[in-house]
């Protein structure tokens, strides 16, 4: 064999060592590319597994403190539960329950809990206020509107900005041609 011979074997063999070696750097690359987008995803699922839990038990536990109540109702709330423990208390709730059950009980339907808010009551909340003409913000509609509406369109949406933008969509899908006239 010429030295020329052995010179294009051997090139021809560091060739197919690099073309082996390119090959293999790939294969190793796609391998810690897909461990790496199946941890992400794995933590994404946990994430979101996580959020729906506590959705659900934010939903499912009795609320701890009565929101977007009257400050008035909540000294007459508390006050029929401490007299029992006096003798001499019970004359004065007796005559507190009749004036303070009236309203409480329309607000809370008979039960402590407090009512889920849903995307969808939500945005039949929002698209109200929108035909109503009342131009509205969060802290107009925290003062003035349902008890929890903006931390519910927070929770559920992200942002207060965000809610108006799905009900002003839902205005539109129910009156395509425009709001109805006052």
């Amino acid at each position: 064999m010429s030295r020329s011979d052995n010179r294009a074997a051997l090139t021809d063999e560091v060739a197919r060592f690099q073309a082996e070696v390119q090959s293999l750097a790939f294969a190793v690359v796609r391998a810690v590319v897909q461990q790496e987008l199946e941890r992400k995803r794995q933590e994404h699922e946990r994430k979101r597994k996580d959020q729906r839990k506590q959705q659900e038990l934010d939903f499912k536990q009795p609320a701890k403190r009565p929101r977007g109540r009257p400050r008035a109702q909540k000294p007459a709330q508390a006050a029929p539960i401490a007299p029992p423990a006096d003798t001499a208390a019970p004359p004065a709730p007796a005559s507190e329950p009749a004036p303070a059950a009236p309203p409480a009980a329309p607000q809370a339907s008979g039960s402590r809990k407090r009512v889920p808010w849903t995307r969808e009551s939500i945005v039949n909340e929002l698209a109200n206020w929108m035909l109503s003409g009342t131009a509205i913000d969060a802290t107009f509609v925290t003062r003035h509107g349902p008890p929890g509406l903006v931390a519910a369109t927070r929770r559920v949406f992200g942002r207060f900005d965000a809610a108006l933008n799905v009900a002003a969509l839902h205005v539109s899908k129910l009156y395509p041609d425009g709001p109805p006239e006052r």
